[in-house]
């Protein structure tokens, strides 16, 4: 999805409850907007938008705590910051685990090599043999988290040298 539409808009957004606001200079600068899920890929249940304290109980995390959240089957995902759009896809807690350890990875590899973001997606889009479009954490499937992660551990400069 390109960049949102409601970015070139001339009045002010309605935010969807809870968000305090959406910024049109926010939604602009997300490249690849996801839309908000409204039914969870897992379990088919209704997606809510909430507070990310209805996750980690009741302590907000963040300076845009918000999340898209299927209560049923604990599968959620966070927001770019100031607008309503989703990170990625909702994800259970497998694979919320098996991002976090890929994208850990990947920045090992950026630090390690000395690379700047940029060039380490740009070499991980080849060694995935994926678009730029499809190389993003939040929309990795776990065959696919795993296999950035071991790809990036694998491509990592030994730093005790």
């Amino acid at each position: 999805m390109p960049i949102d539409t409601r970015a070139h808009l001339p009045f002010k957004l309605d935010a969807p409850t809870p968000l305090p606001h959406v910024s049109r200079r926010a939604l602009a600068r997300v490249t690849h907007a996801t839309p908000p899920p409204t039914h969870c890929p897992h379990c088919g249940s209704d997606v809510v938008l909430t507070e990310n304290s209805a996750i980690y109980n009741g302590k907000s995390y963040g300076t845009w705590p918000y999340v898209y959240q299927c209560a049923p089957c604990d599968a959620y995902v966070g927001l770019h910051p100031d607008t309503d759009l989703p990170l990625g896809t909702l994800a259970k807690k497998p694979l919320r685990k098996a991002r976090i350890d890929a994208k850990a990875r990947f920045f090992e590899m950026c630090r390690a090599n000395h690379w700047s973001r940029d060039t380490a997606y740009a070499w991980l889009t080849d060694a995935m043999g994926i678009t730029r479009d499809e190389c993003h954490f939040g929309m990795f499937d776990i065959d696919q988290a795993k296999q950035a992660g071991i790809l990036c551990r694998n491509n990592t400069k030994d730093l005790t040298v």
